[in-house]
């Protein structure tokens, strides 16, 4: 589907990006954490280059490179990614926003397993 998608819309059409963002869940909810990071790794500068930095999008990205950081076997690195990554959710999104709340608990979550 990746490849049909890059092909007909190109690698950085937002569709093609969506695909590789559930792509990259996948990879990491069939048991392959650090496959996960690195495919969020290299989704974000795309995402970043072609919604903006602080599109809700590219935040989710942002979120889930933490995630599967941590999941890795990174927790340090993991909270520092949701402690950069909150203070903008809570500007962009407003901190009583769903996304945000879930940012904060997974800070709260990777700052007692660093």
């Amino acid at each position: 589907m990746l490849a049909v998608r890059e092909r007909v819309l190109g690698p950085e059409h937002p569709d093609t990006l969506t695909i590789r963002h559930e792509l990259a869940r996948w990879i990491g909810e069939l048991g392959d954490p650090v496959a996960a990071r690195d495919a969020y790794a290299a989704l974000l500068p795309l995402r970043e280059r072609v919604s903006g930095p602080e599109h809700p999008d590219t935040l989710t990205a942002r979120a889930n490179l933490a995630y599967w950081t941590g999941q890795a076997g990174d927790p340090v690195a993991a909270r520092d990614q949701y402690a950069a990554l909150l203070p903008i959710r809570e500007r962009v999104l407003g901190p009583g926003h769903p996304a945000t709340r879930t940012t904060r608990g997974q800070l709260a979550y990777w700052r007692e397993r660093a």
